[in-house]
């Protein structure tokens, strides 16, 4: 059996010591995996409709549960902070904080 010979790898790692980095904004740990499936079922169970469809005197199934106030503005991952969305206006609400967001407000 003949043996195949590799060219050795010129790939090199860049160093990453010199690179700026982006400034971390002390966020709410949000709750993931199982737990938060769990919270959100029984939230969606008991909170059925969209709030902001509801405020426009329509009445939608709400898909999404939001935080009202962000994590990353200092919001709580609890039922305090919930609020029963549909998809087009989570989608909205999700793009005007990325805005926000992303003029450092």
């Amino acid at each position: 059996m003949a043996r195949i010979n590799t060219l050795p790898s010129r790939i090199q790692m860049a160093e990453t010591r010199h690179i700026a980095r982006a400034p971390r904004i002390a966020a709410t740990p949000r709750t993931r995996g199982r737990r938060w499936m769990t919270k959100r079922d029984r939230w969606l169970q008991a909170n059925p409709l969209c709030c902001d469809c509801q405020a426009e005197g329509k009445v939608t199934a709400g898909q999404e549960v939001d935080h009202v106030i962000p994590l990353w503005q200092g919001g709580a991952d609890d039922e305090s902070n919930y609020a029963t969305r549909c998809i087009p206006h989570h989608a909205a609400k999700t793009r005007r904080e990325a805005a926000e967001r992303a003029r450092g407000l």
